[in-house]
């Protein structure tokens, strides 16, 4: 077993307070960033003055609380630095930069991830260049006078499962057959020169919840991803539970207890039956006697196409929205009872659209 040497050590606390920073927007005093951080006053000082001479921190005034010296404010200065995010997904590809406090500071959309992964990791990389090029004619820099290319610290992928986070591969993610068994994260990482980590698009929305909020970082978190399928995740004391094998919160084979046909897994009505968006369209075609071909990129399209006709009164389109909901109903309390979270959180790229018609099922 490899032990951690001092250098390792020092750069892990350097993480633990800069977090306990950041994770107050509205500033904090030294003293809330020992108790955040368990560390002592005396490393925190110390980490706190390194951090302010490399720009990554700066003091924003005061604060008095009765009696005693008043306070310190500590802030990042988001600007300082950035970091890349890929969302791989069946129906197109979204490029972001994001600097420290995750405010999108540029973002690109690309066509789908097509059928050639080596194709597809060089047009990712191209679109991260062209994003940083742009920065720089526009002359974004960061207070110490860094362009953005020089402030990248890497890339973050988040990407349908199955995948492997630790071996940086997509395993076998539904709808992109010809990305299976793709290492991932080597490939651009060489593409770009950058340091790439991949996740799953549930653990990664999630994670982004829990940045956008001290207070959800304290609580356990069910996470619901409404996309093409629907996925979930779940995060206790700040850290998101990725499983042995990055398979937590693959629910779609969740058993729902409702009337429906036999799943392909042999069972009956799973909850992928009522909540995957081929699935949907599926009975759409079905009850019109057509076959569809069209394109999972078209599903988008079609989706919205569903929705409108069930707005309009379309009692086939209506009772499909609704069953989505109310398989996914049941697939919450099945999870609450097993998680016991604080709070519920509903997302994803699908949500949106469906939430009118399937929110009501799902309460």
């Amino acid at each position: 077993m490899r032990g951690s040497s001092m250098p390792d050590i020092g750069a892990k606390n350097e993480l633990v307070v800069l977090d306990a920073i950041r994770s107050a927007p509205e500033g904090s005093s030294q003293s809330e960033v020992v108790r955040r951080s368990g560390l002592s006053r005396q490393a925190v000082s110390l980490i706190t003055r390194r951090l302010m001479d490399r720009g990554l921190v700066e003091t924003d005034g005061t604060l008095s609380a009765g009696r005693g010296k008043p306070r310190t404010v500590l802030r990042v200065v988001p600007s300082s630095l950035l970091a890349a995010g890929v969302h791989l997904d069946p129906t197109g590809i979204t490029l972001v930069i994001v600097d420290l406090g995750a405010n999108v500071v540029a973002e690109k959309a690309l066509g789908p991830p097509g059928s050639d992964p080596d194709a597809g990791v060089a047009r990712i990389a191209a679109g991260l260049e062209e994003l940083l090029a742009t920065m720089y004619e526009d002359g974004w820099r960061t207070p110490g006078g860094q362009s953005a290319r020089e402030a990248l610290l890497g890339v973050g992928v988040a990407a349908p499962g199955g995948l492997d986070w630790r071996r940086g591969v997509l395993v076998d993610p539904p709808w992109m057959p010809d990305w299976w068994d793709t290492p991932l994260v080597e490939m651009l990482s060489r593409a770009t020169g950058r340091t790439v980590l991949l996740d799953k698009d549930t653990n990664a929305a999630l994670a982004a919840e829990i940045w956008a909020s001290e207070r959800l970082s304290e609580q356990t978190l069910l996470y619901v991803y409404v996309s093409a399928g629907v996925g979930s995740a779940v995060s206790s004391a700040g850290r998101v539970q990725r499983g042995s094998t990055t398979q937590a919160g693959e629910i779609g084979h969740l058993p729902t207890g409702l009337e429906g046909p036999v799943c392909g897994c042999g069972r009956r009505a799973c909850l992928s039956i009522f909540t995957d968006v081929h699935a949907m369209l599926r009975r759409v075609d079905a009850a019109q006697d057509e076959l569809s071909s069209a394109s999972l990129e078209a599903d988008g399209e079609r989706l919205e196409a569903l929705l409108a006709a069930a707005t309009s009164g379309d009692r086939l389109a209506a009772r499909i929205a609704q069953e989505h909901g109310t398989a996914l109903g049941e697939a919450l309390r099945t999870l609450i009872g097993i998680h016991d979270p604080h709070r519920v959180i509903i997302g994803g790229p699908y949500w949106r659209a469906l939430e009118p018609f399937a929110m009501s099922q799902v309460l």
